[in-house]
């Protein structure tokens, strides 16, 4: 899966976000192919089996209706009565062959077109019997009529009637399948759905996790690094084999400790320069970008900085080494000062013992040897050069008292 790694993360959410729909748009299309189905069971029940059901059923009514209204012209009744039955009658009759003719569309199976067929047959010879009942009441033949009705005519009625039933019981069946049929189309659509709405939820999830966890991951490598960098380690491994935006932020983040490392060891190499007494040595700023740069140009200035207020002190001293005491050390601030002081107090010895020194020699050369320098004002070798004066004084003089007394034996001529 590296290719899905390298991708960038707005890709990355494309690819999310495309999967997701196409695992909407699977749903979508099995739930419009079950609604189509269920459709198609549905308008074959509205638009086949309940006309078949309902013409069926009409036919049922009116050969039946037929058969009372051809009765009624068999019966002792007035010539008006007959003559309005027959009238009715042959409207019954064209309604019946209305119905016949509009079933016939709707016929979807082979069964049904047999049993159809059937009852068509079955009417014909009934209706033929009906009719040869009328040309007998037509011939005044009243007993052969009803004779006629009673017998073949009634048994051609009941069979014509058995074949409707027959084609009833067949257009229950159908309709009986189609309910089945809805039902099953129904659970098989429900199914699918139910399916289909479980895999894009379990799929939605899966990506989810997928795509959270690899950007979390990734993620959290960089703050890794990052951590890793503000606690000062710099050897940690940086992982820049990504191609996302990660990738390329890691790739940044090893840069930058490149950069830190670098900057470090042109400090540890100045040190190691310095520690060998090359204390010109400096960092070459140039090779360090942005506040890299200013920062070993910082460390160069501050190095020079102490370098110049030693190399001040290293000039000062050197001057008070052959004598010249007249150079000040200048005014440093901060902590620096204190240069300035530990000068300024070497001066004030010097120049004491200086004084110190040239007091005493002022007063040898004046014949008074009994001057003594202030031994208690210096220490260690000042003192003792003070306390080598004091003695080379005490010395002189005693050398000189008795130089004095010889001297004054001999002016009496005491040898």
């Amino acid at each position: 899966m590296q290719w899905i790694q390298n991708l960038r993360l707005t890709q990355k959410m494309m690819l999310a976000f495309g999967i997701v729909l196409v695992l909407m748009l699977v749903q979508g299309i099995a739930s419009f192919i079950g609604l189509k189905s269920l459709n198609g069971v549905t308008r074959e029940m509205a638009d086949n089996t309940l006309p078949s059901v309902s013409t069926a059923g009409a036919l049922r009514g009116l050969i039946g209706e037929y058969r009372a209204t051809n009765f009624t012209t068999l019966v002792r009744a007035s010539d008006t009565v007959k003559n309005d039955a027959r009238a009715r009658a042959g409207r019954i009759h064209a309604d019946i062959d209305k119905a016949i003719a509009a079933y016939k569309p709707l016929i979807s199976t082979a069964a049904e077109r047999k049993a159809y067929e059937a009852f068509v047959a079955d009417w014909g010879k009934a209706y033929k019997s009906y009719q040869d009942v009328n040309e007998m009441l037509e011939l005044d033949l009243q007993d052969d009529a009803i004779d006629t009705f009673i017998g073949g005519t009634w048994d051609a009625h009941a069979k014509a009637a058995a074949s409707l039933d027959a084609l009833l019981k067949e257009v229950s069946r159908q309709t009986t399948v189609t309910a089945k049929d809805s039902a099953t189309t129904y659970t098989a659509s429900s199914s699918m759905v139910l399916v289909m709405l479980l895999a894009g939820i379990v799929g939605g999830l899966a990506l989810a996790w997928f795509f959270a966890r690899a950007i979390a991951r990734a993620v959290g490598e960089a703050v890794r690094v990052a951590n890793d960098v503000s606690r000062g380690k710099l050897d940690g491994t940086i992982d820049t084999s990504r191609k996302d935006e990660v990738g390329e932020l890691l790739t940044s983040m090893q840069r930058m400790q490149h950069q830190v490392q670098a900057v470090i060891a042109a400090q540890s190499e100045m040190a190691q320069r310095h520690e060998e007494g090359s204390i010109s040595y400096r960092m070459d700023d140039s090779a360090f970008p942005g506040e890299y740069g200013r920062m070993v140009r910082d460390t160069n200035a501050l190095v020079a900085s102490h370098l110049e207020a030693i190399g001040s002190a290293q000039r000062i001293m050197q001057r008070y080494a052959i004598g010249d005491l007249s150079p000040d050390m200048e005014r440093l601030p901060g902590e620096k000062a204190t240069l300035t002081e530990t000068m300024d107090a070497t001066k004030a010895s010097l120049s004491a013992i200086n004084i110190e020194i040239k007091r005493l020699a002022s007063a040898a050369a004046a014949g008074d040897f009994s001057q003594r320098g202030d031994v208690d004002r210096y220490q260690y070798d000042f003192r003792d050069m003070v306390a080598g004066l004091n003695q080379l004084m005490e010395t002189t003089d005693g050398n000189l008292a008795q130089v004095s007394t010889l001297l004054q034996a001999i002016a009496r001529g005491d040898l």
